[in-house]
């Protein structure tokens, strides 16, 4: 009885761990590598929005192209990524 109650000393603790270790992996966004274009617009409302998104640590990776219009790459999850398209495709409109 004893070795049992020695190793639930230690198996409870480890499974409380490895749980919060999975808690804590569904929080984080899986992150994904895009390239947006900007817009033809000066100040440019996309880059704009990236550098801020950046700031507030929703973007990362960001490498900006100097091509007309802009090409912008960087690193975010799918929701902001799908965010600075359509902004992207709202400012394109006059091309």
């Amino acid at each position: 009885m004893g070795a049992f109650v020695n190793n639930m000393r230690t198996l409870i603790p480890l499974i409380f761990f490895l749980g919060a270790c999975g808690i804590m992996a569904d929080d984080e966004p899986e992150w994904h590598r895009v390239m947006v274009r900007g817009s033809l617009k000066t100040p440019d409302p996309v880059l704009r929005e990236v550098k801020r998104l950046e700031q507030l640590g929703q973007v990362k990776d960001v490498v900006i192209l100097e091509s007309y219009p802009l090409q912008i790459w960087f690193s975010a999850d799918l929701a902001t990524i799908e965010k600075l398209k359509s902004l992207s495709k709202k400012n394109s409109s006059s091309r």
